[in-house]
Order: C-alpha cells, then structure tokens, then sequence
C-alpha cells in the first residue's frame, strides 16, 4: 500500500501562516531543500488542498524556463511536472483543476482509495486544513514538521478542530535557520 507523506512548516505556537497568509517567516535553507528532495524520492503523485494548489500551479511550471532558478528549483520542477498532482477540495471549480497531470477529489475520504492503487507514495506539501483532516480521517502515514523559530500569532493552524491523536516521533533534528525537523508517525509505537 502507498504511504501518504505530509509536510508542513509551523511556527513554535503550531501556525502554518501568518495573519495574511505569508510565508515569509519559513527559515528555508539548502538543508532544507534537500529533506524536500529526500521526501519526494519513491513519490509520484503530489496532493494539494486547493489555495496551496492554485499557488504552486503560478510558481512551479515558471521554474524551468527562469534562469535565476536554482538547479534544486529546476529538480523539483521536474519532479512536479511528471507527478500527478491531486488537488482536494469541495469548492474548488473543476475548470480550476487544469494543471497538468491534475485530479480533483471532492473529499479527502478518496485518498484511501489513491493509497490502495499501485504507485508510489503520496506526498503533501503545505495545505494545512487537508492536513488536519488527513490526520482526522486517519489517512496519514508520516507527518513532516519543520518547527521554525517564530512566534506568529498568526491564523491557519491545521491542529484546532482535531480530538487528540497520538503519534510516536521517528526523527528528530536541528538544522540550519533554527529549524527543527521532526517527522512523526500515527499512534503510539
């Protein structure tokens, strides 16, 4: 069965943005890069919820064509242009869906069904709210949190309407910016 892998950057008070929605706070670093590479080794299907989507369809398909792209943007390009991109979302207008390789799924019960079909595994990076009900729904096979050493005050935290879920931490470090990586697994092991 294929894994469904998730990844978020948080603030120390569990914000995945800041009261406008910015990102700007993300220590991003090389090191960093390349623990999103590692991530996307084995995967070939990426899923979204939709305002992560709309966001990465502006940005990615840009990267290759843009010669200030770092050769680490230009592979994750690649990556995003051969993967199928699953966009999550029961608003979302279908029309929307329209980047390459693209599948929308009304309901985030249908990743069970994804998990269970040949492939690769399954990776999420962003989408808070698909996050939290992943996790609710009990779909995730390893979350990939990335603490970064802010406070925000901020708004979207993909934690509030969950009941308590334990996880078991498989990973653990510290790297550059101050980030602290983690990656946890479902239940207590």
């Amino acid at each position: 069965m294929r894994k469904l892998k998730m990844h978020l950057h948080l603030s120390l008070d569990g914000f995945a943005s800041d009261a406008d929605g910015g990102f700007y706070w993300i220590a991003y670093s090389d090191e960093l890069a390349t623990r999103a590479e590692q991530l996307t080794a084995g995967t070939d299907t990426v899923v979204f919820g939709p305002k992560t989507y709309k966001g990465m369809q502006s940005y990615w398909p840009t990267v290759p064509g843009n010669p200030d792209a770092s050769p680490g943007e230009k592979r994750h390009a690649d990556w995003l242009a051969r993967s199928t991109k699953v966009v999550v979302s029961s608003s979302l207008p279908e029309a929307d869906a329209n980047w390459d390789k693209s599948v929308l799924l009304r309901d985030p019960k249908a990743l069970a069904e994804l998990k269970r079909q040949p492939g690769g595994d399954l990776l999420s990076f962003g989408s808070p709210g698909l996050v939290g009900s992943c996790l609710a729904l009990g779909l995730v096979d390893e979350l990939h949190i990335y603490l970064n050493p802010v406070i925000l005050a901020g708004s979207n935290s993909p934690f509030t309407a969950l009941e308590r879920i334990p996880l078991t931490l498989r990973d653990a470090a510290s790297v550059a910016g101050g980030v602290v990586a983690l990656c946890y697994t479902p239940g207590i092991q």
